[in-house]
């Protein structure tokens, strides 16, 4: 009998494995969950989403449809009112005029990278991401064909200097560069901010290539202290920025809701690649009512208000606990702490041990793509309580002092 593994498909066979990368066995159940990138539950809106659920579901049948009054270009765009309320939600926070026919719905913005990937690049294209980045994203993209080619971070993000040299080397190759993917605000896992002269020089680049820009912003609005630095949307003036954003890091992932952003050509190409039939109307409907009294900037200011005291709570306990095994940079927004470990560790001992101690968190070869982020660690504070961080980073600095290969850190 034929193997069933036998009927994959090509696609499949050469594609990357799916998710994050293989993950050290958790030989114990999770006490400290530093691995989930998601909001502090006890921010998640429950209340409202109960009371607009059920306010929604009297409108009447055709709340459970397929698509409702704006007719069938809901099936591919999303509900109509909520793009609405998304196209005025971008006037405020982004300072463009976006009609709702350049808006798609997606499931979460995941989806709406995915089909990006589908709409723009092939075999014989070339994309640059970030040195260390969200993997999905870059999964998607190879399992096109393209050639994914990286560009170096350092303190502020992309270095746009080191870009063209990227560029280059993919014109010599003869691959066709064609497509950046970046997280220029709180990047994943860095936290990095690109400045704005960074973010000015990446678009000329952009143009002076004929590029397509991806801008991952699903954590702009996480920031903590310090003043917003514009996006690459609001400062694009030819057309190529496509913007992807999320109620995820905000509401509640399981809404599953995010969004894309782009100009009518570029838009019609992503459209053309969708085949679900659309996302939840009824989940859209109660996200417009959310929008629509209101609720979403007192959601963010309560979200940044819980976010920065469990950051600062982690920090305090990392220098505490971790300090002479670990170097990292204080985020200012994002989710994340991003950890560089010290020499003197056996790297790989240190998310085996972790598990054995019951903590939860990601290894930087995830983001890195390579044995290289051995030597890092993702830490998401928001999981768990202020009590259970600085337990669980003191028994993370109990760990790291175990796995010291000498005394002395350093």
């Amino acid at each position: 009998m034929t193997a069933l593994e036998d009927l994959w498909s090509e696609r499949v066979r050469s594609g990357p494995a799916f998710g994050h990368g293989p993950a050290p066995a958790q030989p114990v159940p999770v006490r400290y969950n530093f691995g989930q990138g998601v909001p502090a539950p006890e921010m998640y809106p429950i209340a409202d989403l109960q009371r607009y659920a059920a306010e929604v579901l009297e409108q009447g049948d055709d709340v459970l449809d397929y698509a409702s009054t704006g007719g069938t270009d809901e099936l591919v765009l999303g509900y109509t009112g909520l793009r609405q309320q998304l196209a005025s939600w971008i006037k405020l926070r982004h300072g463009r005029d976006v009609p709702v026919t350049d808006i798609m719905i997606g499931t979460g913005s995941i989806q709406a990278l995915s089909l990006i990937a589908l709409a723009f690049v092939g075999p014989g294209d070339g994309v640059i991401v970030e040195a260390s980045t969200f993997p999905y994203p870059v999964q998607f993209l190879r399992a096109t064909g393209a050639t994914v080619t990286t560009v170096p971070l350092d303190e502020d993000g992309m270095d746009t200097d080191a870009l063209e040299g990227r560029l280059r080397e993919l014109q010599q190759a003869g691959v066709r560069p064609k497509l950046i993917y970046t997280i220029p605000t709180f990047q994943v896992p860095t936290a990095t901010v690109l400045p704005i002269d960074r973010r000015r020089r990446l678009l000329e680049i952009a143009e002076e290539w004929d590029l397509v820009v991806v801008e991952d912003n699903c954590y702009y609005e996480t920031r903590l202290e310090g003043e917003d630095v514009p996006t690459l949307f609001s400062l694009d003036r030819t057309g190529r920025v496509i913007l992807t954003d999320s109620f995820s890091k905000l509401l509640a992932p399981a809404l599953r809701t995010g969004w894309v952003v782009a100009h009518p050509t570029l838009m019609q190409a992503i459209m053309r690649m969708r085949q679900d039939l659309g996302p939840s109307q009824w989940i859209c409907r109660v996200l417009e009512a959310y929008m629509r009294d209101g609720k979403l900037p007192p959601q963010i200011g309560a979200v940044r208000a819980i976010n920065r005291r469990k950051r600062d709570v982690t920090d305090a306990a990392l220098q505490r606990y971790c300090a002479p095994w670990v170097e990292y940079r204080k985020p200012h927004g994002g989710l994340y702490f991003w950890l560089q470990l010290a020499n003197e560790l056996d790297w790989e001992k240190v998310t085996l041990d972790a598990a054995q101690r019951g903590i939860a968190c990601r290894g930087g070869e995830a983001y890195l793509g390579d044995e290289s982020g051995r030597r890092f660690l993702r830490i998401a504070y928001l999981h768990e309580s202020e009590e259970q961080i600085d337990w669980g980073i003191a028994t993370l600095g109990e760990v790291l002092a175990g796995c010291a290969r000498s005394p002395q850190p350093r």
